[in-house]
């Protein structure tokens, strides 16, 4: 982190439910060093002082998220805000004018979710504060970088534990079978030495199950 760069606040203004609890889930998963907060019982708790971002589920406690998101501002929230969308209900005409005007960027809830959610947030950060070293969009951005590359080095590991697994068990079987044999000192030797290696290696393609995990 550089020396003048703060950590990354993020809030999530959505209900105690499972959906809320995916959206808090999705923003630690995508940005694992910034402080993320809840509001998820009444928009008068959203407290605007030092938070850098705001996501706005697309109702809260059956308000519509426009009129949530008016309401944050009214208590003086200034800052970017991202408001997710349900695909099954699109914004009236007067809606996505007002979220136009309150300076919101809309965050559509289908597709892979996760990803376009980071990078709404990433890009309200940017409008917001200029995109600038040592801005929370410059945090928020390294940050998605690094999972980003986390994960696909997970995505890596996996399907290279995904190739491995089958040969190995094949050959450690068939090694196992020839240990049963009647072999001289030297080919048993080498036989049981294969069995070690094999099952060494074995060990190591489990561990990759770690990898890519922020």
């Amino acid at each position: 982190m550089h020396r003048s760069e703060r950590a990354l606040t993020l809030t999530c203004v959505a209900d105690q439910s499972a959906p809320a609890a995916t959206l808090h889930e999705a923003l630690v998963a995508m940005f694992p060093s910034a402080t993320i907060t809840r509001v998820d019982t009444d928009v008068e708790q959203f407290e605007p002082e030092d938070v850098d971002c705001a996501i706005v589920d697309a109702a809260v406690n059956g308000v519509d998220g426009v009129d949530v998101v008016r309401r944050i501002r009214a208590r003086g929230f200034a800052g970017p805000a991202v408001l997710l969308v349900d695909p099954t209900r699109a914004l009236s005409p007067g809606d996505a004018a007002s979220a136009a005007r309150l300076g919101v960027r809309l965050c559509s809830l289908e597709g892979d979710v996760v990803s376009t959610l980071a990078t709404a947030v990433t890009d309200a950060l940017r409008v917001g504060d200029g995109g600038g070293d040592g801005t929370p969009s410059a945090s928020a951005l390294r940050s998605l970088r690094q999972t980003q590359r986390l994960i696909a080095a997970g995505e890596i590991a996996m399907r290279l534990q995904h190739s491995l697994n089958n040969p190995l068990a094949a050959l450690l079987a068939e090694a196992q079978l020839l240990e049963l044999e009647t072999l001289p000192p030297d080919h048993r030797e080498s036989v049981e030495r294969i069995i070690e290696l094999t099952r060494r290696v074995v060990e190591v393609v489990r561990g990759m199950d770690g990898v890519g995990r922020p």
